[in-house]
């Protein structure tokens, strides 16, 4: 008797869940890979590996210290970070790293609100200059044309009402902030190649587009300069972690490393 009232109190929740799941549930991203797993179960997926699985990180950690030291002062803006925001550790890792590299030409891929921009900006040394190219949003009425696949829930990043809304007035006035835009998977960087002191990938976190970005990002930066990413062994941006985990296993990015305690990568340009 046990047993019968346990499996129909089962049996009502999951039909309960399963009318809420198929009306509308399957849209939150949290409840999505539930539909991977039904249909491995009744065997209409053949996939050995759910592809919106979190990777394993395998990228080689590397402390704060070990990159920054300990007596680095930086200039901090927009503290409070919103959503979408890298966190307030990971700004001023960022932050000092420029302040100690002394990077007079950056690059960042993805504005999203400006936040990063400008605190990159700040820590620059004088006369430096500090690019960022971001995806506009489509004409009103048309979908997104990227060049590459974007990942799901990239969409709610480049959909906003301004890039950069959050880049001072003056920061723009004064000339160190440069916004420029396009899809990186076809805008031409060839007048930034070998050029780049630091560059920043923040942008589409699909598995393709960091890919990509990467390979834009080794022929912009110059040798002895820096490249940075974001999202790293993120459990939102599993394409993040499968492409970096595949860059640190060749040749060129095998000095590639993960910034423990945050979601930043780094790497010297050799």
């Amino acid at each position: 008797m046990k047993n019968a009232f346990l499996f129909l109190r089962r049996y009502i929740q999951c039909l309960l869940g399963a009318v809420y799941f198929f009306l509308g549930g399957v849209l939150r991203k949290k409840h999505r890979p539930l539909l991977y797993g039904l249909s491995l179960h009744f065997g209409f997926e053949k996939d050995e590996k759910d592809p919106n699985a979190k990777p394993d990180p395998t990228v080689p950690g590397i402390s704060e210290k070990e990159l920054i030291g300990d007596d680095v002062a930086i200039d901090l803006t927009r503290i409070v970070p919103l959503g979408g925001n890298i966190s307030v550790e990971e700004l001023a890792v960022i932050s000092a790293l420029v302040k100690s590299r002394k990077p007079q030409v950056c690059f960042e891929i993805g504005t999203f609100d400006g936040r990063t921009t400008e605190n990159i900006a700040r820590n620059q040394p004088a006369g430096g200059r500090c690019y960022t190219l971001d995806l506009p949003p489509p004409d009103e009425g048309k979908s997104l044309d990227t060049g590459l696949r974007l990942a799901t829930g990239d969409d709610t990043y480049i959909l906003k009402d301004k890039s950069g809304a959050r880049i001072s007035g003056t920061a723009e006035g004064g000339g160190r902030i440069a916004q420029l835009y396009g899809d990186s998977a076809k805008f031409d960087f060839s007048p930034y190649e070998g050029k780049i002191d630091l560059m920043f990938v923040d942008g589409s976190h699909s598995h393709e587009y960091v890919l990509a970005d990467s390979e834009t990002a080794w022929k912009a930066v110059r040798p002895g300069g820096l490249i940075l990413w974001h999202d790293y062994d993120s459990r939102w941006w599993p394409g993040v972690t499968r492409a970096l985990n595949e860059l640190q296993r060749t040749n060129r990015f095998a000095t590639l490393r993960h910034i423990r305690g945050t979601a930043l990568c780094v790497m010297v340009r050799p």
